[in-house]
């Protein structure tokens, strides 16, 4: 079975609504069992799920815990690059019955590439990403993305095309061949804020210099009246997902990471401490 969609089925499970459904769940069935400290135990945890994921002060403070690590920088103060790199994410593809490319959420680290190649950061731009589940007469997203880009003033022959890859995992690795053929030494990592911990923490290991440059950010300071960060909504239930996303993404990058330590353990005991102090930072 395709290893992406596992992942998927997995993470459903444990975000707000799939974990809020499991724990009601357990609540049936211990409470057909006649289990009553048990199931009330799991009813209490499901209601403590939906009041907490849908809380825009937890929300938020989640949210914040991730973009606050690189906060969106002042274009005139971020310095020259070889390339400017785009992770895909935040369009809405042209299936039916829509008829073009949508702008959706995340699609401001588009623009924000667009106005840091305007603003001669870098000479050239890569966009890498291809799309999660084949869709049949839909080409890779970042073929759509690079046709905003042109339409917004990047010329063709400044933007180079990684369409392979379906997660920030193979964003990395697929753009490593293209790093090294085209002789890059730094680059500007553009993708959203709340998503660059994850992306950083990848790209940071290859031999280049690598720049944080975040774009869309959720959490903004707005005037509000108090009782609204009490109250219950979807939009703060949608952040608090997007959230436990990125968390259990770096988790499962730990746990891949050490995996691959104790099989290299396994197989070459005294090569390990040598192979992960000359492993790049």
């Amino acid at each position: 079975m395709d290893y992406v969609l596992i992942i998927k089925i997995i993470s459903a499970l444990v975000y707000p609504a799939g974990l809020a459904l499991a724990l009601a769940f357990f609540w049936l069935i211990l409470r057909l069992l006649k289990r009553r400290m048990l199931s009330r135990l799991s009813g209490a945890l499901a209601i403590l799920t939906l009041l907490l994921a849908s809380n825009p002060m937890f929300a938020g403070r989640l949210a914040r815990s991730l973009e606050s690590q690189y906060p969106q920088m002042v274009v005139d103060k971020i310095s020259e690059h070889d390339v400017i790199v785009v992770l895909g994410g935040g369009l809405r593809l042209p299936l039916a019955p829509a008829q073009h490319v949508q702008l959706g959420h995340a699609s401001d680290r588009y623009w924000h590439a667009t106005r840091l190649y305007r603003a001669g950061k870098a000479q050239r731009v890569i966009i890498s990403g291809g799309n999660v589940y084949s869709q049949a007469g839909i080409d890779a997203e970042a073929i759509y993305a690079k046709a905003l880009l042109q339409e917004w003033g990047v010329p063709d022959e400044a933007i180079l095309l990684e369409t392979q890859s379906r997660t920030t995992e193979q964003n990395q690795r697929y753009l490593v061949e293209l790093i090294a053929e085209q002789e890059i030494r730094s680059i500007l990592l553009v993708t959203s804020a709340l998503h660059m911990p994850r992306a950083y923490t990848l790209f940071e290991q290859l031999p280049v210099i690598v720049t944080p440059a975040s774009a869309d950010v959720l959490v903004r300071e707005r005037a509000a009246p108090k009782i609204f960060k009490w109250l219950p909504s979807a939009s703060a239930f949608e952040l608090s997902t997007v959230a436990l996303h990125e968390y259990y993404g770096m988790a499962f990058a730990r746990i891949l990471s050490e995996l691959k330590v104790l099989k290299f353990s396994f197989w070459c005991p005294s090569c390990t401490t040598q192979a992960i102090n000359s492993s790049p930072s």
